[in-house]
């Protein structure tokens, strides 16, 4: 079993120093240390720790948000990951975000469910919602750069043997929206 710490901060003008003496008062043998924002998705250090952790281990943080900043969700799936590999969790800061306890399994698991229980509720109602306006007749996604008669114009001259960049250069748009240009049916 190893005690395994994760410092973050969001900066690289910010230190570190704080967490790293919390996480060694705790007893932790190695420390997994990045200086990365909490929302971002290329975090090689935590992914490093998340693909090293084993069963028994005990990865502890100083906060939750030093986890993620990405929101429950994320933050839900991050422990998770720690658990499906046999390992537990501690926060320093959120006595209730301990697996080390049977009472902080419990919790942990019951915030889990209330998570996925308001993840699926959010889901059914935005779906329900596109669906009314879909009936409603909104049309989603992002609006053509070319008009009808443009595309018809453009694939016209390309199909032709016109150059797409120079066909491009004259609506003033990128090369790929000409050459994604298909012919409508009829």
């Amino acid at each position: 079993m190893a005690m395994l710490g994760y410092a973050r901060v969001s900066t690289h003008g910010q230190v570190l120093d704080i967490q790293e003496l919390q996480l060694r008062a705790e007893g932790c043998t190695r420390i997994y240390a990045e200086k990365e924002s909490g929302i971002s998705a290329k975090r090689p250090v935590l992914k490093r720790l998340l693909h090293e952790v084993k069963p028994g281990d005990v990865v502890i943080f100083a906060a939750l948000d030093r986890l993620t900043r990405e929101g429950p969700y994320r933050t839900l799936a991050i422990l998770e990951l720690i658990t499906s590999r046999g390992a537990t969790y501690r926060s320093l800061a959120e006595p209730w975000a301990d697996t080390t306890t049977e009472l902080g399994e419990v919790l942990a698991a019951l915030v889990g469910y209330i998570a996925r229980k308001t993840r699926q509720d959010i889901i059914r109602r935005t779906s329900a919602g596109r669906q009314r306006a879909r009936e409603r007749g909104v049309k989603f996604g992002r609006r053509p750069k070319l008009s009808p008669q443009q595309q018809a114009l453009a694939l016209t001259r390309r199909l032709a043997g016109e150059r797409p960049e120079t066909i491009a250069q004259s609506y003033k748009v990128s090369a790929s929206t000409i050459l994604r240009l298909k012919a409508k049916p009829s």
